[in-house]
């Protein structure tokens, strides 16, 4: 059996891309998301959780975009915000280690109190499997006891009591074809579903492998915070197609979450 875990990043970046996820799961194939929670469509995005059960729903740890739940100022710009990425790699030796384990705690505890049960951990950026986190993720882990996403060997780097053996990680949109603007997902079938299906083949037997995707409708928040924006509409045809099912039906893909998942077994079917 192949078993794959369809995860949304960036849940509660804006109202948008809440609406722009919450689509892919009803209409299509998502199966789970990481939600932001020092983003403007937190609340929101809660909410929608609380009204889609069967939605599996982690958090999503951010150290690289909007301002810090707590008054970290090791952590931010003048204008207190987080750096962005590439600011962020030139400041992290100035951040205080103590600074980001409270900033993520806050942000994981922000979710639990306001009655969420999280599924897993991931993080903007992937900056949970930096080298310079990697003690801060551990303690995490330990502390939560939750699964974070296996991105970039992460469980060979360090020891993750409470991982569900979901060894595969891939990127199931990053490609050309998908990525072009200039023609719609209709107009480019062929060739949007040729990519996704070389990347699906890499899906092994027997073991359970997460796709990252970022699908979003576009607002002012998500069109003026972030360079990636537009293409996220296109994943949302994507994942509701009626071809890409078809297309996991024939490869024997069986969807779940991390809910549904213990120790790389299925527990509950989709």
């Amino acid at each position: 059996m192949k078993k794959v875990i369809i995860n949304a990043d960036d849940f509660g970046y804006s109202a948008a891309v809440n609406a722009g996820i919450i689509k892919a799961y009803q209409d299509g194939v998502l199966t789970s998301t990481t939600l932001m929670a020092n983003m403007p469509g937190r609340d929101g995005a809660i909410q929608l959780a609380k009204e889609n059960q069967g939605l599996g729903v982690g958090g999503h740890l951010v150290l690289t975009c909007g301002q810090p739940l707590t008054p970290a100022t090791s952590l931010t710009n003048e204008e207190g915000q987080f750096y962005h990425l590439e600011d962020y790699k030139k400041n992290r030796p100035l951040m205080k280690e103590e600074e980001i384990f409270h900033e993520w705690s806050s942000q994981i505890d922000y979710l639990l109190e306001n009655g969420l049960k999280l599924t897993h951990l991931d993080s903007h950026h992937h900056v949970h499997t930096f080298p310079e986190n990697l003690a801060i993720t551990q303690r995490i882990a330990e502390k939560y006891q939750l699964c974070f996403r296996n991105a970039f060997d992460l469980e060979k780097q360090i020891n993750l009591p409470y991982q569900k053996n979901i060894s595969g990680f891939l990127d199931l949109m990053n490609y050309p074809s998908i990525r072009d603007l200039n023609q719609s997902f209709a107009e480019n079938m062929a060739a949007c579903l040729a990519e996704i299906q070389s990347v699906v083949e890499q899906v092994e037997d027997d073991e359970v492998t997460e796709l990252m995707v970022h699908p979003a409708f576009v607002d002012e928040s998500l069109y003026f915070g972030s360079s990636f924006h537009l293409q996220r509409t296109k994943e949302v045809a994507i994942l509701c197609a009626e071809q890409l099912k078809n297309l996991l039906d024939e490869q024997e893909i069986t969807l779940c979450n991390y809910q549904e998942i213990s120790a790389g077994h299925l527990i509950v079917n989709h």
